[in-house]
C-alpha cells in the first residue's frame, strides 16, 4: 500500500481551492486540488450553503482557464494529464496520437466531458462563456475547423475568442461576474509578467504582483468597514447574495454581521485508494 511521503506524524498539506462564481444564479463550482495529482470538483448553492461532491479527477484542472456559464449549467475546463493510460484510451477511441492536454464542457460537478477539444500548441486550451448557450475557445488557429473536436456539445454553440491567450478569457470571465480591471500587465509583456494585475468588485481589491522567477501570490484587500483578516487567503469573492466569502487552508468562508464562519472544510476529503503525494 502507498503512503505518503514524511514522517508518520507530519500532517497532510491543506487543500488549495479556487471558486468560479455563476453571474446568473447563487452556483459556484469549487476546485479543491490536493493531494497533488487529484483534483475535485464541487458544486455549490451559495444561497443555502448547500454542497453537492463531485467528481476526482487524477491529474490537474487549470481553474484560471476554465469558466462556469452565467446559469451555473456548464463548466468549461482545460484540464492535463500526461499517465500512458490515458493516452492509450485516446489514441484507441479518437484516433489521436497527442492528448496530455484537453479542452472540455461538462454538467458540473461532474468530469464527464459533454463537449470535448484536443489541448493544441502551447497556450491554447480552455475558454469562457459569452452566455448560457454560446461558448468561445482559446485556441492560435484562425478558423475553429482547425481545431480538432473530438465531441460537440449538445445545445451550445462555439466560437474562437476574438483575444488569444489565458490573460483575456481569464480576465472576461472575472468581469461578467462583476470583477473592474484597473491595471494591466504592459502590451507585450510575457507570462511570468513584470507588471502586476488590479482587480476591484465593490469593497474588494485583488493583486496579483507580477512574477519573478515563476512564483507569485495573489493579494486581497478589502476597503470598507470593520476589515476581515484576509492573510493567508487564496480567493476571495463576493458571492450572488453580496456576502465576503473566501478560502484559506483547504476551508472555506463567509464573512458576516458575527465575523467570520466556517462554511466547508474540504481539508477531510481523500481521492479514491490509492494516492500518495509528492
Amino acid at each position: 500500500m502507498a503512503h505518503a511521503k514524511g514522517p508518520p506524524d507530519t500532517l497532510p498539506a491543506p487543500a488549495r481551492i479556487w471558486v468560479l462564481l455563476a453571474s446568473e444564479a447563487s452556483t459556484a463550482v469549487i476546485f479543491r486540488r490536493g493531494p497533488s495529482r487529484w483534483t475535485r470538483l464541487y458544486l455549490w448553492d451559495t444561497a443555502t450553503d448547500t454542497l453537492t461532491p463531485g467528481s476526482w479527477f487524477a491529474g490537474e484542472l487549470y481553474p484560471l482557464k476554465s469558466d462556469l456559464s452565467p446559469d451555473g449549467k456548464h463548466l468549461v475546463y482545460y484540464a492535463r494529464n500526461e499517465s500512458k493510460n490515458r493516452l492509450e484510451r485516446a489514441r484507441a477511441e479518437w484516433g489521436v496520437d497527442h492528448f496530455w492536454t484537453w479542452t472540455a464542457v461538462c454538467k458540473p460537478p461532474w468530469v464527464k466531458a459533454l463537449g470535448l477539444w484536443e489541448g493544441g500548441l502551447p497556450g491554447d486550451g480552455g475558454g469562457v462563456f459569452c452566455d448560457s448557450r454560446t461558448l468561445w475557445l482559446n485556441y492560435y488557429v484562425q478558423s475553429l475547423a482547425q481545431v480538432k473536436t473530438l465531441r460537440q456539445p449538445p445545445g451550445l454553440a462555439t466560437a474562437l475568442y476574438p483575444e488569444r491567450g489565458h490573460r483575456p478569457i481569464w480576465t472576461a470571465a472575472m468581469k461578467r461576474t462583476g470583477w473592474h480591471l484597473l491595471q494591466t500587465p504592459e502590451a507585450g509583456d510575457g507570462y511570468p509578467f513584470a507588471s502586476q494585475f488590479l482587480l476591484q468588485k465593490q469593497e474588494l481589491e485583488l493583486r496579483i504582483p507580477g512574477r519573478e522567477r515563476q512564483q507569485f501570490t495573489d493579494e486581497y484587500r478589502w476597503h470598507g468597514p470593520n476589515p476581515p483578516d484576509l492573510s493567508g487567503v487564496t480567493w476571495a469573492d463576493l458571492d450572488q447574495q453580496g456576502r465576503l466569502v473566501y478560502a484559506r487552508a483547504g476551508r472555506i468562508y463567509a464573512q458576516g454581521a458575527q465575523g467570520e464562519r466556517e462554511v466547508f472544510n474540504l481539508n477531510t476529503h481523500r481521492p479514491p485508494m490509492p494516492w500518495r503525494t509528492s
